[in-house]
């Protein structure tokens, strides 16, 4: 199975460095919003989550998307 990177960024970029070995593209998309939205949840006033990115790369650290906090909101 293939392995994907999570990283958040916000201003500053928070590595993922451990990855999560996933079945395919549309599980790493459902993995990547899941992650924002429990971000979301868990500070909802603490935050400006507009400016919040999650960048999903494969296991040779090339990036494959994006995930826009805003987009989910």
């Amino acid at each position: 199975m293939p392995r994907y990177y999570f990283s958040l960024t916000n201003d500053r970029l928070f590595d993922d460095t451990d990855g999560l070995e996933l079945p395919d593209l549309a599980a790493a998309r459902e993995e990547a919003s899941g992650f924002a939205r429990d971000l979301m949840r868990r500070e909802p006033a603490r935050r400006d989550w507009r400016g919040c990115v999650v960048r999903v790369t494969d296991e040779d650290r090339q990036p494959l998307f994006d995930l826009l906090f805003m987009d989910l909101l």
